[in-house]
């Protein structure tokens, strides 16, 4: 028996099959945002790679038709069953607080959604729809990223705009990255010897999606991301933070909607500022003194200073861990070290060497006289997804 996670983003689809130990058994990742059409690679259950590229493809009802083929074949080829299929869904709204079985009632609800996150909840229906028709025997399971900041209190959560100005949606910080932090907060548990209830840390996720988390008592009490996650810190194409009345100024000067909401969300952020997303690239050309490249990394990197100089005054100071995770957490020694260079009056000190060096898993890359720990956490949002329906399923 084994269990299936399904992933899909507004360009992109990840796929991951687990044993009844959590230990991945095979993968499939798909790319089909490109224009060049749809790229899968993975890893097959005998731990052979797996690639395929068909130009005509663009969309992801077709790139999940192929990967659930290729999932059946698979299953098949192996006498492998299925004992549950996972699937991250990014909103759900105050309705769900915990990971949820999927009946039709189900599916109802999070379909009346659309309106909080349409660039991607539809496409997360849309895989559970084709699973549930392909996989009708198999029970599915939503996770949502939302539902880890929903006891954020609501002096965090609320904006301080009148209520009930939408009949569609409820403004509130819902916040996001959510399945990745409930990660982040295991983890560090095991690597501090600490149980998660006795957690005060800070969660950086860093990717082409950033965020910032506070973490008490291992409940999540305010986050970056907030009704959308345009909100907070600056991104690989989406703004942040941002004055409002800057949006209001450009529909003034005739500034659709559309040409708005693609400004803010794919056109800002590091490419807006130096005209590439890809941390690497922006690094080396900082480094050979390109000036917007130098501007890009310093506001990326003051900005989260910003978020984590007010997480420890909400902290009061009482930090056991700050965390960096995802693809430039992770694999941006420098992005960390830019980071804290001016956190050493909160007591946050790397270890050079340590963060530095190559790693294979989760690390400690503090100083020996740090106050809080510093740690890099392997983003694994699919893990934690097959770990909360074993728990359930148990």
């Amino acid at each position: 028996m084994a269990k299936l996670i399904v992933n899909v983003g507004s360009t992109s689809v990840k796929t991951q099959l687990f044993d009844n130990n959590l230990n991945v058994k095979a993968t499939l990742n798909a790319d089909y945002g490109a224009t060049d059409g749809l790229s899968i690679n993975g890893v097959n259950v005998q731990g052979e790679k797996f690639s395929h590229h068909d130009a005509s493809i663009h969309d992801a009802k077709n790139t999940l038709a192929f990967l659930y083929r290729q999932w059946q074949n698979w299953l098949a080829e192996n006498d492998l069953s299925l004992s549950a299929i996972g699937h991250r869904v990014v909103h759900g709204g105050a309705t769900f607080t915990n990971i949820t079985l999927i009946t039709p009632d189900v599916l109802n609800q999070i379909a009346q959604l659309d309106n909080y996150a349409p660039l991607h909840n539809p496409p997360n229906r849309l895989g559970i729809e084709m699973a549930q028709e392909l996989f009708a025997n198999v029970p599915q399971f939503a996770v949502f990223d939302t539902a880890f900041h929903r006891q954020i209190p609501s002096y965090a959560g609320r904006y301080a705009i009148p209520e009930n100005l939408s009949v569609n949606v409820d403004f509130y910080r819902y916040g996001f990255h959510g399945i990745s932090c409930q990660h982040s907060v295991n983890a560090a548990a095991k690597l501090l010897n600490k149980s998660p209830e006795n957690l005060n840390i800070i969660i950086l996720h860093l990717g082409g999606g950033a965020s910032a988390t506070v973490v008490k008592n291992g409940v999540s009490v305010d986050t970056s991301m907030g009704f959308s996650p345009t909100e907070g810190l600056m991104m690989a194409s989406r703004c942040g933070d941002i004055d409002p009345m800057i949006a209001i100024t450009l529909q003034r000067e005739g500034k659709t909607l559309d040409e708005i909401n693609r400004l803010f969300n794919k056109q800002s952020g590091l490419l807006g500022v130096c005209g590439e997303t890809d941390m690497r690239t922006i690094l080396n050309k900082a480094e050979h003194g390109d000036e917007s490249c130098h501007i890009a990394l310093n506001l990326f990197c003051y900005r989260v200073q910003k978020y984590v100089g007010a997480y420890f005054a909400v902290l009061n100071g009482h930090v056991d861990a700050l965390i960096f995770t995802g693809g430039i957490g992770e694999n941006a020694p420098v992005i960390r070290q830019h980071i804290l260079n001016n956190l050493n009056g909160l007591g946050f000190l790397l270890d050079s060497g340590l963060n530095h060096q190559p790693f294979s898993s989760n690390i400690d890359t503090s100083d020996a006289s740090s106050r809080s720990r510093i740690l890099v956490i392997h983003a694994e949002e699919e893990r934690e997804i097959a770990q909360q329906i074993q728990t359930f399923l148990n």
